[in-house]
């Protein structure tokens, strides 16, 4: 084999290599995929069958979890957490690659349960874990690492216990929506840190819909940010997003 032979091979390898790097980098980033958008209350209610704002009533020509609901005039009882698309816990966090680029790195789970436990306009209880270990992202690379930073071998579940009463102060009308803080305490790898989420709740279809948002320090958490070879950096506050729905019984 020629000398020029095995420059070329040489070259034409390690080109691939750099082209592996990037792209594996890239697709860690998420380039290639859109991120989901921020959840909103209204997004929920809609996707439940109705529009915020408006009291009127809706239809039950879509299949839902409370085809048969009746009108809700307190929050008396055990309301339970129930499988649906716009049940999940995620997370946001900012990602900084070596160019200088900014991208918004987004995981979700869906494997959430819990409970709330109310007495007429108070919520007296709520009890919520969510199976971090099912975080999903558009990258399974990234998904690997944020396993590994939040030691979900040993803490696969994260969960929230409410510490003080929310009073909502009346029920709202179907679709209204209202807005509460929820204070108590988050537990992530372990670790347990006293947090107060503010929420947007709305009745809909029977069900009662809570979206909100809170943003953490991971260090807070004993969590190391994730890392990759073409990332600068990640930062070390993230945003937890929960969108959860709620069925008396």
């Amino acid at each position: 084999m020629s000398a020029m032979s095995r420059t070329t091979k040489i070259a034409l390898g390690a080109g691939l290599g750099l082209v592996v790097l990037v792209v594996g980098g890239l697709w860690f980033g998420g380039y290639f995929s859109s991120e989901p958008e921020e959840q909103t209350i209204e997004d929920a209610v809609a996707a439940i069958g109705g529009d915020t704002g408006t009291d009127e009533e809706t239809t039950t020509d879509d299949a839902s979890p409370a085809d048969a609901a009746v009108e809700i005039t307190s929050l008396d009882g055990v309301w339970s957490v129930v499988s649906d698309s716009e049940t999940f816990v995620g997370y946001r966090i900012n990602e900084v690659f070596t160019g200088g680029r900014d991208f918004e790195a987004v995981g979700r789970t869906p494997a959430v349960t819990g409970t709330f436990t109310g007495a007429g306009t108070v919520i007296e209880a709520v009890e919520i874990a969510a199976e971090l270990s099912e975080l999903a992202s558009d990258s399974s690379s990234r998904d690997g690492q944020v396993r590994r930073v939040l030691n979900t071998s040993e803490f696969p579940t994260g969960t929230f216990v409410l510490t003080a009463p929310i009073d909502v102060g009346s029920i709202p009308a179907e679709g209204e929506t209202v807005r509460v803080d929820a204070t108590g305490d988050l537990t992530i790898n372990g670790v347990t840190q006293t947090v107060t989420f503010p929420l947007d709740a709305a009745i809909q279809s029977g069900l009662v819909i809570v979206v909100g948002q809170i943003e953490v320090l991971l260090s807070d958490f004993d969590v190391e940010t994730p890392s990759a070879p073409i990332v600068a950096s990640v930062e070390d506050d993230a945003r937890v997003e929960v969108s959860l729905i709620f069925q008396q019984g």
